[in-house]
């Protein structure tokens, strides 16, 4: 579920992102520049945020939350895992131009500047809290595929969450690839990654002693 946001929080995210997919580098970027284009005063944005290595930090998770929270309402009509999933990687296709921002982001992740740190402060904070919002998003649409069966381990869903995000990111770094540019080839690589995911989930879902194994 989606929090709710004040129109200048959202503003000041908005902003973020739109310099961040314009090729702004983040770490030089300032607070003036960012009340600017959210088209607010910098006195207003100091009401709701602390700098703008906040302002950042928040606005990625904003837009992660608003992403995951759209995707999810388009693959919840599909009828079956596999469209779901299909749906989901065909989505990121359709979004190479953020994909392209997440991908700077994680590499934004591995640096040291401030805003790199106030960045992954958020996350351990989250992490605390609440599921991030493509692994929560991942979690529902298993939680949907249940339909009466018997609730596998924690330890299996964290297990399933992780395994069909990491495929999902895979696939995502694979449309960078100039040897994966043909149509033929994505369609056949989008079928071999939901089969996957597939097989993986049903083989938990029929038998959830499965997750015994993974603690032992």
């Amino acid at each position: 579920m989606n929090r709710e946001y004040l129109p200048k929080e959202k503003a000041i995210y908005q902003a973020v992102l739109a310099l961040f997919e314009e090729g702004a580098d983040i770490n030089s970027l300032t607070v003036a520049e960012i009340t600017g284009r959210a088209g607010i005063g910098k006195g207003t944005a100091y009401e709701y945020f602390s700098g703008k290595e906040e302002m950042i930090a928040k606005a990625f998770f904003y837009n992660g939350e608003m992403f995951c929270g759209q995707l999810y309402e388009g693959i919840c009509k599909k009828s079956t895992l596999y469209d779901k999933i299909y749906c989901v990687l065909l989505e990121m296709e359709r979004q190479i131009p953020s994909m392209d921002c997440v991908f700077r982001l994680l590499h934004m992740l591995s640096e040291n500047s401030s805003v790199s740190r106030w960045i992954r402060k958020l996350l351990r904070e989250r992490e605390m809290t609440e599921e991030a919002p493509a692994a929560g998003m991942i979690r529902r649409v298993l939680l949907d595929e249940l339909d009466g069966r018997e609730m596998p381990s924690e330890e299996m869903m964290t297990y399933l969450v992780f395994s069909i995000y990491s495929r999902i990111f895979c696939y995502g770094m694979m449309l960078k690839d100039e040897k994966y540019q043909n149509a033929e080839q994505r369609e056949s690589i989008r079928s071999l990654v939901c089969q996957g995911v597939c097989r993986e989930v049903e083989d938990a879902l029929t038998d959830p002693k499965l997750g015994q194994n993974l603690t032992g």
